[in-house]
Formats: structure tokens, sequence, C-alpha cells
């Protein structure tokens, strides 16, 4: 099964940079094609039909503190002002015939400050979700 692991979000902003730690750490795995991405862009969509299996990973200051596999809302509109993973998904299956599987891991940030580190809490869970996805 080919699987993509896209995380994203801005390194440079503490929490923020969750996704992008996780990717560059699973990169190395060669388990995954692994993306680091500041954020999601409507040609990601042909990308991810290619794929059986697409793991989207970020912080989200929305998300109460620690990690969960969120299940995706639909949006009213796949081309909305900002993608989501649902959105992409979506275009993926309608432009391209896609049957991309799918998961989420979304962890709760607490700081987006101007810092290149995660702060311990994020980082803790970082480790844990990066061995969770080397099992399985």
């Amino acid at each position: 099964m080919k699987t993509l692991l896209i995380g994203y979000g801005n390194a440079l902003r503490e929490d923020d940079g969750f996704g992008v730690f996780v990717a560059r750490s699973l990169k190395k795995t060669r388990r995954y094609e692994c993306m680091e991405l500041f954020q999601l862009t409507p040609e990601l969509a042909e990308t991810i039909a290619r794929f059986d299996k697409a793991i989207f990973v970020d912080a989200n200051a929305d998300v109460s503190e620690g990690v969960f596999a969120v299940p995706l809302p639909k949006p009213e509109s796949v081309f909305a002002h900002s993608l989501t993973p649902w959105s992409l998904l979506e275009t993926a299956r309608k432009l391209y015939s896609a049957k991309t599987e799918y998961l989420i891991f979304s962890v709760g940030g607490r700081s987006f400050g101007y810092n290149e580190n995660l702060t311990p809490p994020l980082k803790e869970a970082a480790l844990k979700l990066i061995a969770y996805l080397k099992k399985n």
C-alpha cells in the first residue's frame, strides 16, 4: 500500500511545526512518502490521487491537548477559502477518481510564538505519534 504522509504547518512558529516535525522524522524510515508543507494547496489533489492512503498531521489551536485521529467534517464547498484535508480528498475523488483512504492526526497546540522548537508537551506527543506510525 502506497501511503503519503503530509505534515503541514509553520516550523518557525513553535507548536505549529508539529506536522513538519513528524514528517521530517518519518521521512528517514522510508515507510511513507513524506511531504513537509507550510499549508495545503489545490494541486495536492493530483498527488493524493496517486496514493492508496493519505495521512495528514498538523497542530490546531481549536483542539484540546493530546493527539487525536479526527473525523473530517464535510465542508459546504470543496473550493473554499482555506483548504482542508477533506476538501483535497474530495477534489481528488471528483477530478481523478481517487479512492484514497485517509487519516488525520491533529494535536492541540498552545504556543504559536516565534520559535523553531515544539513546546515540551507537543514534542512528547510528536514522539508518541511517530512511534505509533512506525508500527502501523
